[in-house]
């Protein structure tokens, strides 16, 4: 994936900071980059989350995916690159913005995901 393009986001930054095991990854790219590979692999609808999926453990989100244009403190695909933690040469969203994103979707899988981001994050 091109630098500055992509961030690892979702559970990647709990994985890779050993706060839980992962099965597998969500990246959040810019809109040249889902063109890109929208052309190569199908988009798709799942659960009110437009997504491309490049294997059963990779997918793809991008600004239109669950992102609402304009609303307040929601961080935009760009901020979530240029912001994201530098782990191991890879860029991972910070946890303040994965912390939104799961508080947002508030998913019954996320309930610990969001507990653990509030401990590490002295929320």
């Amino acid at each position: 994936m091109p630098v500055g393009q992509y961030a690892i986001t979702s559970s990647g930054p709990l994985g890779v900071r050993e706060v839980r095991e992962i099965g597998d990854i969500d990246l959040v790219v810019d809109d040249d980059l889902w063109n890109e590979l929208a052309s190569a692999y199908p988009i798709i609808q799942e659960q009110g989350i437009t997504k491309i999926r490049i294997s059963p453990d990779i997918e793809i989100l991008g600004e239109g995916s669950l992102f609402v244009s304009g609303e307040t403190g929601q961080p935009s695909v760009a901020e979530q690159i240029a912001q994201a933690d530098i782990i191991d040469g890879l860029p991972f969203s910070s946890l303040r913005h994965v912390l939104y994103f799961k508080r947002k979707m508030k998913r019954k899988k996320d309930e610990q995901d969001i507990a653990a981001l509030e401990r590490l994050l002295d929320l």
